[in-house]
């Protein structure tokens, strides 16, 4: 036979290519301008405020690469239950798939079905005892990629860059002088505003470099949910395929004993 689960390795390897595509696409989007500092003057003669907003947003195929990600992921676990089925059966049926599960009942339930035909008790009892892949269990983080996987296959990903913090923002008052503000806490998704007291006239000398963060946003109403809304995407892409490859793990070791 083969090198055992080399086609679910490979997926891995592709899964950890788009995340490393994911990153540079990231490092392309910090290094260009993506927010505007800009001067309010008061109509009435009061003190000018100086104000930031983000102005751009992901490219759009930043989407396309993340879904193709997770899925790679979450395939990869089910290309070592039907290699499994595979080598236990001589035969891959249609509807097998790796069992991920809401609850420890509905997953049992599932594998005392007719998965116990498809793979070794030594294997099962992995994927019940060592793996759990449900709500609560060590394995919840793959419930989670389950669900994402789900709604990707509906509608792309939602994400959002977030600026937290912004450094190097100057101004000229009206006295000619240039000012240098301190690092500025901005709030996620709000037009940051500050008051430059005694100014009617200030003029905006360097617009600063903003601090970003790329979070999983909401996912839309009336879609698939999952758990990682406002967690930071790379973050999670990495935890999630650090996971699938021990997963992928432990059921090699099962196997093996099965064998023995």
């Amino acid at each position: 036979m083969p090198e055992i689960f080399k086609e679910a390795k490979l997926k891995i390897q592709r899964a950890e290519k788009h995340i490393n595509d994911l990153n540079r696409m990231i490092d392309a989007f910090v290094a260009g301008r993506n927010h505007e500092v800009f001067i309010e003057h008061d109509s009435d003669g009061g003190d000018d405020l100086l104000k930031v907003k983000a102005i751009s947003s992901l490219p759009d195929d930043f989407a396309m690469v993340l879904g193709d990600a997770v899925h790679n992921l979450h395939t990869a676990l089910d290309f070592v239950i039907n290699e499994i089925e595979f080598r236990t059966t001589g035969e891959m049926t249609d509807h097998t798939k790796f069992p991920i599960y809401p609850t420890w009942q509905t997953l049992v339930g599932a594998v005392n079905g007719g998965f116990k035909k498809k793979a070794p008790k030594e294997v099962i009892d992995c994927i019940v005892q060592v793996v759990q892949p449900y709500i609560t269990g060590n394995g919840e983080t793959l419930y989670g990629l389950h669900r994402m996987d789900i709604a990707d296959k509906h509608q792309l990903l939602l994400t959002k860059a977030e600026f937290n913090f912004i450094n190097g923002i100057c101004y000229e008052d009206d006295a000619g002088i240039e000012n240098a503000l301190d690092t500025w806490l901005v709030i996620p998704g709000k037009v940051a505003s500050m008051r430059l007291s005694g100014c009617r006239n200030a003029k905006i000398t360097n617009q600063g470099n903003a601090a970003y963060r790329i979070m999983f946003d909401q996912p839309r109403p009336f879609t698939c949910s999952h758990p990682f809304a406002h967690q930071e995407v790379i973050w999670v892409l990495y935890c999630l395929w650090g996971l699938v490859g021990r997963t992928i793990g432990e059921i090699e070791r099962a196997y093996a004993l099965s064998q023995i």
